[in-house]
């Protein structure tokens, strides 16, 4: 691929309340970021399966994204998936569930106060940073790379990403992402029963 590519390809998902999907080009693993505002103002609204013609251009992350972009004459591609505009409840149940978890286990005092407050911190700052990524993407201004929410979320912001993830629908759509950020929650909850080991908590507590 190199910059100003003309290409075409398949609208792969598309949520047309966000205003935003995704292209998959012909023997392309790499998929392209589709936004509304790549089409003339007159243009019908895209939807899943449709062919679209676009000039490849990369964001300020180097990532590519479609620019130009105009939907082809001719009948549909059936689509392999579309991007859901319902909250994912499980992570909510989750989120919320480990917090919940967090406090009982503090009024039992087996847990320190400092860790309970630590969790809630973290978490706060790795949804405030979600907000900032998903409102820089749409005005297209200074993003908060991959790299840094992944680190937010292994220290100890993880709850903060998955309510940010089904509360404000940003890198809710990414499969490789979400497998990451579980990887991130599955070391976390591993550190927190090291933690709880009883000859740890003694120590801590």
């Amino acid at each position: 691929m190199t910059k100003a590519q003309v290409s075409t390809g398949v609208i792969d998902s598309w949520n047309d309340d966000k205003g935003f999907g995704f292209i998959q080009i012909p023997e392309q693993k790499q998929q392209v970021f589709l936004h509304i505002s790549a089409f003339a103002s007159q243009s019908p609204r895209p939807q899943s399966g449709k062919q679209v013609q676009f000039t490849l251009a990369k964001d300020k992350q180097g990532k590519w994204r479609a620019e130009k972009a105009q939907l082809l004459s001719g009948g549909s591609v059936k689509s392999s998936r579309k991007i859901s505009s319902k909250p994912n409840r499980l992570s909510i149940t989750v989120a919320l569930g480990f917090f919940a978890t967090l406090s009982i286990s503090y009024s039992l005092q087996h847990t320190p106060l400092w860790l309970l407050l630590y969790f809630i911190s973290a978490s706060l700052v790795t949804f405030i940073a979600y907000g900032w990524d998903k409102r820089a993407a749409k005005k297209q201004g200074w993003r908060v790379s991959e790299l840094k929410l992944h680190l937010l979320s292994v220290a100890g912001g993880w709850p903060g990403a998955l309510l940010a993830q089904q509360w404000l629908r940003h890198k809710s759509a990414k499969s490789r992402f979400k497998f990451i950020l579980w990887l991130t929650i599955s070391i976390n909850l591993a550190l927190i029963y090291l933690i709880h080991r009883p000859e740890l908590n003694t120590v801590l507590s």
